[in-house]
């Protein structure tokens, strides 16, 4: 066959010595077909456990007679900056599941509770979403929604945090332990959240995924909780692994225990990081 690269056969090259030039336009065929058809390495994709370590969460309150949470948060944001820690939302991580298996050891997860959308926000929490905010540092609020009403300052600075990358999670309607409703009156379960969801939406423009279980307790049949579009179910007792699979997930988290440098080692030996 005659080549219309070279004009000459396949077996001319093989049956007589080609002259300097028709050798390397041969090359250079060559060459040329090697570059427009390239083997290309295969495509490694990384494959994970889907069971993932829960990041160590911390959960937040205003200050009290027997507490200075405002004094923890402090130390304790000194600390996470001192241990390079990435400071996350459960949002963040139902965006990018993938950080759970890469950045396990580097993850922590900060939620402060009982912000209540029908009335001013309480200087101790101005205070510490200013220190979180100074830190570079996202939380995950607990916002109990109550009332039809909603305050308009408190309102307003939910949505800024919203916008800013700080997740507003439900606390419910009423603040109502869900494990003791499902006792008595099981289909309230998906009222009280459903409810809370509809109202923070209706506010901050982004419909929750968080539940921030009252007193951390879980109900025993999720099926209500799941109905309500909720993802993840944040208690306190176990919760230390989940299932990135499922589509509803229950994680635990841990309250301030003593100084900010005993609750870090504490949840250290807790979450394994």
């Amino acid at each position: 066959p005659i080549s219309q690269a070279t004009g000459f056969s396949v077996l001319d090259v093989v049956t007589t010595t080609p002259s300097p030039i028709q050798t390397a336009t041969i090359i250079a065929t060559i060459t040329a077909t090697a570059t427009l058809f390239p083997t290309l390495p295969p495509t490694i994709t990384p494959t994970f456990d889907p069971i993932r370590s829960t990041p160590p969460t911390i959960m937040l309150h205003r200050p009290n007679t027997n507490y200075d949470s405002i004094k923890f948060l402090k130390d304790l944001i000194a600390i996470l900056k001192q241990n390079d820690m990435r400071v996350v939302t459960y949002r963040d991580i139902y965006n990018d599941p993938a950080i759970t298996a890469t950045e396990k050891a580097k993850l922590f997860i900060i939620t402060i509770d009982d912000i209540y959308l029908p009335y001013p926000m309480h200087a101790d929490f101005l205070e510490m979403i200013d220190l979180l905010q100074e830190a570079g540092y996202p939380a995950v609020l607990g916002v109990v929604t109550s009332t039809d009403y909603a305050d308009p300052q408190t309102s307003a600075r939910l949505k800024e945090l919203s916008d800013a990358g700080w997740e507003i999670a439900t606390h419910t309607n009423e603040h109502v332990n869900l494990g003791q409703m499902e006792k008595t009156s099981p289909r309230y379960v998906y009222t009280e959240i459903s409810t809370s969801m509809d109202k923070i939406e209706k506010t901050v423009g982004v419909r929750p995924i968080t539940l921030i279980l009252p007193e951390g307790q879980m109900v025993n049949d999720a099926r209500f909780i799941k109905r309500a579009g909720i993802y993840w179910c944040v208690g306190i007792n176990g919760g230390i692994t989940f299932d990135s699979q499922k589509e509803l997930i229950y994680v635990g988290r841990e309250s301030p225990d003593g100084t900010a440098e005993q609750t870090f080692q504490y949840m250290r030996n807790r979450f394994g990081f």
